[in-house]
């Protein structure tokens, strides 16, 4: 199976891992539960995770109050993680036990030189020793190391465990750090950082002649999706959809939310084709879902898409604009549908499923 292969099996695996566990759980599609079972399979939130396993291993599988619970305890509304000052206090405080540690080892280390040296000098200098003073100085000489190896295994443990906390803290912060800088709605990167990112991207490319991709995403009719259901509602499914679709993505895309309704991707070292499959991947399988149960299926909600790959001296302008331009004749030729752009017009790419 070839690199490629593999990332777009990876990027099918993980949004179809969570609606097929969701499923097997029969438990509703809803953004709660879709929300949770993110962050849980992502590994984000250990304390959500530790929380769950407990669960899981005492009573074998969570049920939708679990679910409830473990999210109202573990993740705020578009969160999932401590605020920055809590995270920077905690590492600070671990730093500060960590130097205490190494102190105490450099001190424990200093006291049993001086007390070798002391044994030592007595013996070189006392003629009149007796083979009992001897005998003495290497019992008390032999207590003290045997003394000094369990001190330092524990100062050991206890370093190896100070340090591996200090670096799970460190990962957290940085990611506390990104979240902070997100959409306070989805929790995805903003419009600013899509565009910062691209820019670097397109450099990055120009020079080693690799593809890019850009895909536009803007849901249908969400407009009349919130008036039938409130825009509560409408931003816990907006935060549902923004995880399924970067759970659609490699782990190096950039995903983000470009707009209202509106989400982005980048997709360094492909090329349009093979964005055009993952997206309609992510078309169809929300497409499939009804993210709010209801009789008629107003509770679903599609996808228009719009795709674009770089093309020589290519600027972010010109590349948004396609890209834009392919999301435009989708909605126009009846929304639900992806459509790739390139510079001599569109490419129907994946057409509407009914």
């Amino acid at each position: 199976m070839s690199a490629n292969e593999q990332n777009a099996d990876h990027r099918v695996y993980l949004g179809d891992a969570i609606v097929a566990e969701l499923r097997a759980a029969r438990l509703p599609l809803e953004p709660r539960q879709f929300e949770f079972m993110f962050a849980y399979r992502s590994g984000r939130n250990a304390a959500l995770n530790a929380a769950a396993d407990a669960i899981r291993a005492r009573e074998g599988a969570l049920t939708g109050e679990d679910i409830d619970r473990l999210h109202e305890t573990y993740l705020s509304p578009w969160r999932m993680g401590d605020p920055p000052e809590t995270a920077a206090a905690r590492l600070g405080a671990r730093l500060q036990d960590l130097a205490l540690t190494l102190e105490g080892a450099i001190g424990s280390a200093q006291e049993q030189r001086e007390t070798l040296t002391a044994e030592t000098a007595e013996l070189s200098v006392n003629g009149a020793l007796t083979l009992q003073d001897v005998l003495g100085a290497i019992d008390r000489l032999t207590q003290s190391t045997k003394e000094a190896r369990v001190r330092y295994a524990l100062l050991e443990a206890r370093i190896d465990t100070v340090t591996h906390e200090v670096g799970a803290l460190q990962k957290q912060l940085a990611a506390v750090a990104q979240e902070c800088r997100a959409d306070p709605t989805t929790a995805l990167p903003t419009r600013a950082t899509f565009e910062a990112t691209l820019t670097k991207v397109l450099a990055v490319a120009a020079e080693t002649r690799q593809p890019v991709s850009v895909m536009l995403c803007n849901l249908d009719y969400f407009t009349a999706f919130n008036e039938n259901f409130g825009t509560y509602l409408g931003d816990q499914v907006l935060r549902s959809i923004g995880l399924l679709f970067r759970a659609h993505m490699r782990p190096g895309d950039t995903v983000t939310r470009f707009s209202g309704d509106a989400f982005a991707a980048i997709l360094p070292d492909t090329r349009a084709r093979e964005a055009v499959a993952c997206a309609d991947r992510f078309r169809q399988m929300l497409m499939a879902q009804q993210l709010v149960p209801h009789a008629n299926g107003a509770g679903r909600v599609t996808v228009s898409i719009g795709i674009a790959d770089a093309i020589k001296d290519d600027t972010l302008e010109f590349l948004l604009r396609r890209a834009l331009n392919g999301l435009k004749v989708a909605k126009r030729e009846g929304r639900n549908r992806v459509v790739e752009m390139s510079p001599d017009g569109p490419i129907w790419s994946a057409g509407r499923i009914t």
